[in-house]
């Protein structure tokens, strides 16, 4: 009887239950679009309980018989209240929230969120400013759009790779590039150079995100300040680009899109040439001289040349005879044949394929791409194939899956450049004005009539009668070397969505990235450096494995009306493996173009490699929202990983406070208005297998030995390089505060940052005492900082429906200075004649070489006839780190057309022109082709007097003691040449730069009409010019190209490959 009781009332109780409750179900739809909408949480108001729409936007809730009122919210969206009443069905129509939905933006875990509740500055990059751009590279495309953001290309070659730098070098020996972030999961953006070529001579390599197409992305982020990117922990140092790509949408007919672009490129500056002298030296002609200091050309007779034909010669496969020159009557100059015969009109050719759609529970979206592109230097070129399956499955109203693949193919040719004998514009520029390159190959016959096919011809080997030609002619290094690389990658992702409670969702999310790069460098015999000729085959094969279980928490009314909390907690998992196999020889045993190591000469030189690290990290966030106007978020993050012992801890702090929230804040001036404040703590790891003193082979070996190992068997002994087990990771810790600020109804936009960071620990390898037995120790050594202010800012001229105008701009400058070296007084960062360099007290990248002497003042010492002498150590020369650097454009549309124009600058920055100073040298650059008539008595830098009314070649100058002559002996000492016994500080010059960066116009040709008479929904037409004007002092190359490519580096060029301008013609065809 008693056990009955009970029993009874649990029944009774659970049927008032029931009758205590009911069940509301309904449907949300865009209000605008007509478009179910998935996602939106629908939630008892004042209560937590609630549920969200599943992938038709339908909602299904059991409330309790008194709920009133329901909420409906969505990112993007205005939040809705609606009574229940009666009602058992709801049809829920959401607004867009404009403001709001402008401000959206994706964070460093790849989830949407509101950027005005936010502390920490980023820039947000649309898919439309990217396409528009006509840029078929995602980041040559966000140049010149974000404050604080630095985007050079390191040279105009096909595919070459993209310095992307963000709020200055955030270290010294490693990569300063960001960390990207593409669909949450992190995608290798690697510029790898490896055995067969340098960054300082050699050829230029890609940026591995060249591999993802404009049409495939929806929304790029460029998160700033350690704040933001704090939760990756020791990978964000140097800031993180988020990448969003696309997806189709729910309950959408397919719509089938197809768009064709094609380029036209050409050189956009060339070093101005001088065709008044001919090949030679002291005013002489000279068939072999290395410079261009001969005879004037216009003085010659205009006959044929005088030439030996009775004995040695030279004939080219074209059939062309050379003897050689007994005597030079040729008035004939080749300075523009030389340089057509190298150079043309590049192009491009990109198609690509998109299809999207969905149905009430999934969605797709679909690409296929094809890039064929032609460089201005012939036989350069690069093909990229793409293709993508993005797809989202809504299982039911809780969980859902999103799997996104990719799959890359390129193909390039690159042409070889910079410090290097076989470089393109070295022997390019260097050749005499009266020299024909052409032929370039063929056979050297002997003067007793033996005959050495497949020989080359170059300027100073006129005769091809020796197999080092020392410098290449141009056309030997473009038609007969070559350096391919093919890359096959593959990424994918999944994310597995679980959302089982209104206020909870469960996020499984897996990715693997991984490409194979194959490359190979071959020079036939013959070849300049390469004698014997050339083999190399170097593969990479990389792959990074990242997996994250993330649990997101939201209570919008933790404390109703005052308090609300949105809290995360994830842990992360990370792989990352590389193996490199290197495989050459140099030498041939047939002169022939078979690229075969059977046509090799044992033994080859064969390495390999592997770099495998392994992280972990727990994070976790707490964002608090007070008052619907003060925004808390506070994260940290726990990483231990196996390059460093122990964990190390990251934490990060924004808040955010919406002033303009106050009562009678806004008004007709003033619509929104936040001030920001960040604290955060970012790093670096030490790279891999640093703990342990490693062997290394005796070709290797930076020790002077009696004794040649390889004589003995081969073998291996211990590094130079000490191991150390106590290495920490770099730490970056910053502070940032700023403003956002909107007037006149969101019209007038105002972003101020202020921010500072400090960088410690930064890993170096640091010299040792030799009687330790090692040379150098890397170790936590140096400290580094960065400050600086950024500002944004936008107004809208015009916003009215058929017309609109709005004015866009960012300013910024950053000022970097190297604190500590652990006692070193400056660390190299590139191998040249003028080296960049880590200095204490100097901004990171500091120029360093050969100098002029100078008194306590500053001036000139000058020696007695007038001219400066060479300072016995060399010193500090320059600084590349601009004082600022902005973009400012403007944008618009009238009804159907639109159009958009920007411009970037540069300013206050130096840059060496060493081409041009090593061309005075050759005296072929334009300044030594000058002729003048002295009007007084002047002398030489040998100290050789000019009489009065002599006329010479050369230029007057004044040093500050009067004006001396700088002639062919001033060029080739003090005033050019090579290495450290020219002056190179006299190579400096302000590279300051204003530029046309980008111009786009556009047509979009729809409406119901068309629609009815082609079946089309609408067709896109548009053209766009990039890089089309240029203001700089710079004379002969775009002061944005750099020697040492995708590095810390920069500021130097030395017969660097050019960049290039370009028009872009583009049309859409939309189904």
């Amino acid at each position: 009887m008693n056990l009955k009781l009970p029993i009874l009332l649990l029944l009774l109780c659970s049927a008032f239950v029931g009758f205590a409750q009911k069940t509301i179900k309904g449907q949300v739809r865009d209000e605008t679009t007509k478009e179910n909408l998935p996602g939106v949480t629908v939630s008892i108001r004042g209560t937590s309980v609630g549920t969200s729409t599943d992938g038709g936007g339908n909602f299904s809730i059991s409330i309790p018989n008194n709920a009133k009122e329901l909420t409906f919210s969505s990112v993007g969206y205005t939040p809705k209240l609606i009574s229940i009443g009666n009602q058992t069905f709801l049809e829920v129509v959401l607004v867009t929230d404009v403001t709001n939905l402008q401000e959206v933006f994706v964070n460093a875990l790849g989830f949407k969120t509101k950027k005005d509740r936010s502390g920490s500055t980023s820039s947000s990059i649309s898919s439309d400013a990217i396409k528009s751009s006509g840029e078929a590279n995602i980041l040559s495309s966000l140049a010149g759009k974000a404050s604080g953001v630095k985007i050079a290309r390191a040279n105009g070659d096909p595919g070459a790779g993209v310095n992307i730098q963000i709020r200055g070098a955030n270290t010294i020996g490693g990569s300063s590039q960001p960390l990207v972030i593409v669909d949450g999961v992190p995608l290798s953006n690697d510029n790898l150079y490896g055995s067969g070529s340098s960054r300082s001579g050699g050829v230029s390599q890609q940026s591995r995100l060249n591999d993802l197409i404009p049409e495939d992305i929806e929304s790029t982020q460029i998160l700033k300040g350690a704040s933001a990117a704090a939760l990756w922990g020791s990978r964000a140092a140097n800031g993180v680009l988020v990448i969003t790509t696309k997806q189709g949408k729910l309950n959408q007919k397919m719509k089938v899109s197809y768009s064709a672009s094609y380029s036209l490129d050409e050189i956009n500056r060339r070093h101005p040439m001088q065709t008044a002298y001919g090949q030679g030296t002291a005013g002489r002609f000279n068939p072999t001289a290395t410079n261009s200091w001969g005879d004037k050309i216009s003085t010659r007779s205009g006959a044929a040349d005088v030439v030996n034909s009775t004995g040695e010669y030279f004939l080219g496969d074209d059939g062309t005879k050379i003897y050689p020159i007994l005597f030079k009557n040729s008035t004939e100059i080749f300075e523009q044949r030389n340089f057509d015969q190298v150079f043309q009109k590049g192009s491009f050719l990109d198609h690509t394929l998109t299809i999207s759609g969905g149905s009430g529970k999934t969605t797709n979206f679909f690409s296929l791409g094809s890039l064929n592109q032609e460089g201005i230097i012939r036989n350069s070129n690069y093909d990229r194939y793409t293709m993508r399956f993005n797809n989202q499955t809504f299982f039911n109203n809780f969980i859902s899956l999103t799997t996104k693949a990719n799959y890359v193919k390129t193909n390039s040719n690159r042409i070889q450049q910079n410090s290097n004998s076989a470089g393109l514009y070295l022997g390019l520029l260097r050749q005499p004005p009266d020299f024909n390159q052409n032929p370039y190959i063929g056979t050297s016959v002997s003067s007793t009539g033996l005959g050495t096919p497949l020989r080359q011809r170059s300027y100073r080997r006129y005769l091809g009668n020796n197999i080092n030609p020392l410098f290449n002619n141009p056309l030997w290094t473009i038609q007969e070397q070559q350096a391919t690389t093919v890359v096959d990658r593959f990424n994918a992702n999944s994310n597995l969505n679980i959302n089982p409670l209104s206020w909870l969702q469960l996020d499984l999310r897996g990715g693997i990235d991984t490409y194979v790069d194959k490359r190979v460098y071959f020079s036939p015999v013959g070849s300049t450096s390469f004698n014997n000729g050339r083999l190399e085959n170097e593969n990479f094969i990389n792959s990074e494995i990242n997996i994250d279980a993330i649990a997101r928490a939201d209570f919008p009314d933790l404390i109703k009306d005052k308090v609300g909390l949105n809290a995360t907690l994830g842990y992360n998992i990370n792989d990352r493996n590389r193996n490199v196999l290197f495989t050459g020889t140099q030498t041939f045993l047939v002169n022939s173009r078979i690229q075969s190591f059977n046509n090799g000469v044992a033994p080859f030189e064969v390495s390999g490699s592997t770099n495998h690290i392994r992280s972990n990290r727990l994070y976790s966030i707490l964002a608090f929202d007070f008052y619907k106007q003060v925004f808390l978020s506070v994260s940290g993050t726990q990483e231990a990983a196996s390059t460093i012992k122990g964990t190390y801890f990251y934490p990060s702090m924004d808040l955010a406070w919406q002033f303009s929230q106050l009562p009678n804040m806004t008004n007709k001036i003033l619509s929104f208005g936040k001030v920001r404040l960040t604290y955060g703590q970012v790093g670096v790891q030490p790279t891999a297998y640093r703990f342990g003193t490693t062997y290394e082979t005796f070709t290797y070996s930076t020790y002077d030995d009696a004794l040649d190992i390889n004589e003995f068997g081969g073998g291996f002994r211990l590094n130079d390089d000490q191991g150390n087990n106590q290495l920490n990771p770099e730490i970056k810790t910053e502070f940032e505060l700023g403003t956002d600020l909107r007037f006149f109804n969101d019209r007038l936009n105002v972003g101020f940052t202020y921010y500072k960071n400090e960088i410690d620990n930064i890993l170096l390898a640091v010299n040792l005492s030799p009687s330790s037995g090692f040379l150098s120790k890397y170790s936590n050594a140096g400290k580094m900082q960065n400050k600086g202010i950024e500002l944004d800012l936008g107004y809208k001229i015009l916003t009215k429906t058929n017309v609109g105008l709005e004015l866009y701009g960012n300013w910024n400058n950053n000022q970097n200075e190297v604190l500590d070296l652990a006692g070193a007084a400056r660390v190299e960062l590139t191998n040249q004649s003028i080296t960049s360099n880590a200095i204490v007290g100097q901004p990171l990248g500091t120029l360093f070489s050969s100098r002029a002497q100078r008194n306590e003042n500053g001036a000139l010492v000058l020696d007695a006839n007038g001219f400066p002498k060479l300072a016995p150590q060399q010193g500090i020369i320059g600084n590349p780190n601009p004082d600022w650097r902005g973009g400012f454009g403007l944008k618009g549309f009238f009804k159907k057309l639109n159009f958009n124009v920007l411009f970037e600058t540069f300013q206050g920055a130096d840059f060496a022109e060493r081409s041009r100073f090593v061309l005075n040298s050759f005296g072929t650059y334009e300044d030594t082709g000058n002729e003048v008539t002295l009007t007084k008595d002047l002398k030489n830098s040998a100290g050789k007097l000019f009489p009065a009314g002599t006329t010479l070649r050369g230029n007057i100058y004044n040093f500050g003691a009067g004006d001396v002559l700088l002639d062919e002996n001033w060029y080739n000492t003090l005033g050019g040449g090579l290495g450290g016994s020219a002056i190179n500080e006299f190579s400096i010059s302000d590279g300051s730069w204003t530029r046309l960066r980008e111009i786009s116009i556009g047509y979009n040709l729809g409406g119901e009409k068309f629609k009815k008479l082609t079946k089309l929904s609408s067709i896109d037409f548009s053209i766009s010019g990039r890089n089309l004007m240029l203001w700089t002092k710079i004379k002969g190359i775009d002061p944005e190209v750099n020697q040492s490519g995708v590095d810390n580096g920069f500021g130097v060029e030395y017969f660097t490959n050019p960049s290039t301008r370009s028009w872009v013609f583009s049309a859409k065809i939309n189904f």
